[in-house]
C-alpha cells in the first residue's frame, strides 16, 4: 500500500466525518447494542439474537429490500435453536482458523436452508454467503480483531492505494489484516482520534474496534 496516498485520504476522511454528508455513526450504536445484549447461553436464544441485532436508526446492516439475513436466521432458530447456538459458538472459537470457521458456518446455513425449503419452497436463500453477514457477526463479537467485509469497497480501496495484487472475492483474512494495519495507522493520528471521539454519543461503542478502519476503507466511495 502507498503510505503517501493513505495519509492524503486520512486528511480527506477527517474533513468528511464532520460534514452533514457523513452519516455512519449508527454502526457504533449497533455495535454497542450487540455488546450489551449478546449472550450465547441465553435460554430464549431467538429473543436474544433479535435484540442483539437491533437499531433505532436503520436496519441496513442486516436487511434491505433484497437482502434479509437476520429474518432468515430467526427462521433458522425456530427450526433448530440449539444447532444455531452451536454454529455461533463455533464461529466465535478463536482457537481455530477463521476461514474454516466461516466456511463451516455457511455450510450449516446451506444445510438448514435445504431442510426448510423442502417444506417451504418460497425460502430460496439464506443470505449468509458472500461473508458480509458472517463478517458482521465476527466484527460485533470481536471488534478489535475483525471488521465488516464488502468486496467492492475493499477492491476500490486497494486499487486507490496502488496495491499491485488486487484482491479477489473471498480473501477475508487478507481484508482483516489490512484493516488491522490501517487501524494502527489511524490511531496514531491525534487529530483524527479527537474528531472521531467527539462523534461518539453515549449510545455508541467506545472501545477499540477495527470499525474505524473499515469505515475509512468504505469512505472512499464519498472521497473519490
Amino acid at each position: 500500500m502507498n503510505l503517501g496516498i493513505i495519509k492524503k485520504e486520512v486528511e480527506n476522511y477527517k474533513k468528511l466525518i464532520v460534514t452533514p454528508k457523513y452519516d455512519e455513526m449508527y454502526k457504533w450504536e449497533a455495535l454497542k447494542n450487540f455488546q450489551d445484549n449478546w449472550n450465547i447461553e441465553a435460554d430464549d436464544f431467538k429473543a436474544m439474537y433479535d435484540k442483539s441485532f437491533y437499531s433505532n436508526y436503520t436496519d441496513n446492516l442486516w436487511a434491505n429490500q433484497h437482502w434479509y439475513p437476520k429474518s432468515v436466521m430467526l427462521r433458522f432458530i425456530d427450526h433448530d435453536k440449539e444447532r444455531v447456538r452451536q454454529m455461533f459458538m463455533d464461529l466465535f472459537n478463536e482457537k481455530e482458523n477463521v476461514d474454516k470457521r466461516t466456511d463451516r458456518f455457511v455450510y450449516h446455513c446451506d444445510k438448514m436452508l435445504e431442510e426448510i425449503s423442502a417444506v417451504e419452497p418460497s425460502m430460496k436463500r439464506h443470505f449468509h454467503d458472500g461473508q458480509r453477514m458472517v463478517s458482521l457477526y465476527l466484527a460485533f463479537r470481536l471488534p478489535d480483531k475483525y471488521a465488516m467485509y464488502k468486496y467492492r469497497e475493499f477492491k476500490t480501496f486497494m486499487t486507490a492505494v496502488k496495491v499491485k495484487d488486487i484482491p479477489g472475492t473471498g480473501e477475508y483474512e487478507r481484508f482483516f489484516k489490512v484493516t488491522r494495519t490501517l487501524y494502527n495507522i489511524l490511531v496514531k493520528d491525534e487529530e483524527l482520534m479527537k474528531l472521531h471521539k467527539s462523534l461518539l454519543t453515549d449510545d455508541c461503542y467506545k472501545g477499540e474496534t477495527l470499525m474505524l478502519a473499515q469505515d475509512f476503507i468504505f469512505s472512499l466511495r464519498y472521497l473519490n
